[in-house]
């Protein structure tokens, strides 16, 4: 059950609860809408767990309306990548109209991550006051059913402080469900077995796909800048067909340039890992950018060699 509260600018006019899921339809009446909403994660180097707790979610629309969960729903994000999604709303009954915003409650108590086997709290700066707010809007139409995702890109949004705390600032997209697909891919062995390579003895860290914007987009580790990668992808070896794969989802139709690295381990998101700016091993380096155009109608597939 979750408590939902329609909270208009000055005084709070009613309260009732619904179940999630409880309509058991596509879409809601002539004067209603529906909204299902999932979070899904782009990966983080060195972590076997990222979990969050979240404990409302709140929409400012026609009105201002916060849904409640009875219990939070604690999720490890790195349990939901790819094309796999955990749902936070499941076909919730809204007000027609148009929103601006979606805020997402959390709990930084039960939030955490886990490094080498050891578990460290996560700072969540902004869970106090703001919680984590996407300022993208939509329209909820009468009689419509609208699904969108959530991605949590971690690679961007956890950060290590020189004190060893880690803290997260939220690097967060929202797309429509209607306007996305995927990009399915395969590396070519020789690029993650490369002896220049910083991926481990076994050859099994820091293997990553990069998304930019764009065909012959300029391929960039993450630097906190405009000139990031939209999203990223592990790169995994498939054991039934011995080759190496990644599945970047939920992605908007249009056009993309994908670039491999095997030295994602070596990424620090808030600096320039370049040849240009960086001494020593510690480069972080790219193959060529691929182009590679997604269409609603059926996933991309492509091979970096």
């Amino acid at each position: 059950m979750n408590k939902i509260f329609a909270l208009p600018a000055l005084a709070l006019l009613y309260t009732l609860t619904a179940c999630d899921g409880s309509s058991g339809g596509s879409s809601g009446g002539d004067d209603e809408a529906r909204l299902s909403l999932g979070i899904t994660d782009g990966p983080v180097e060195n972590a076997s767990a990222v979990v969050i707790s979240f404990t409302s979610i709140e929409l400012k629309g026609p009105e201002t309306t916060l849904i409640e969960f009875e219990e939070a729903k604690t999720l490890n994000l790195l349990e939901f990548q790819g094309e796999d999604r955990s749902l936070l709303l499941d076909n919730q009954q809204l007000a027609i109209g148009d929103y601006q915003w979606i805020r997402l409650g959390v709990n930084e108590a039960d939030s955490y991550i886990v490094i080498d086997g050891i578990q460290h709290a996560l700072s969540i700066p902004s869970s106090a006051k703001s919680g984590l707010k996407l300022n993208r809007g939509f329209t909820a139409g009468a009689g419509s059913s609208s699904n969108f995702t959530i991605e949590f890109d971690l690679r961007k949004s956890v950060h290590q402080q020189g004190n060893g705390i880690y803290k997260l600032r939220p690097t967060l997209r929202l797309v429509d469900n209607l306007d996305v697909n995927s990009i399915k891919g395969v590396v070519a062995a020789n690029l993650v077995t490369d002896v220049a390579c910083n991926n481990g003895d076994n050859n099994d860290m820091g293997n990553v796909v990069y998304l930019f914007s764009g065909h012959d987009a300029a391929i960039q580790d993450i630097q906190g800048n405009d000139g990031d990668p939209l999203t990223s992808a592990t790169v995994s070896y498939n054991s039934s067909s011995e080759q190496y794969q990644f599945t970047l989802g939920f992605i908007p139709v249009g056009d993309y340039s994908v670039a491999f690295s095997c030295d994602a381990s070596l990424d620090i998101n808030t600096e320039d890992n370049s040849a240009a700016n960086t001494q020593g091993n510690d480069v972080v380096s790219f193959t060529a950018g691929v182009n590679v155009s997604v269409t609603a109608d059926s996933a991309a597939n492509i091979t970096i060699n």
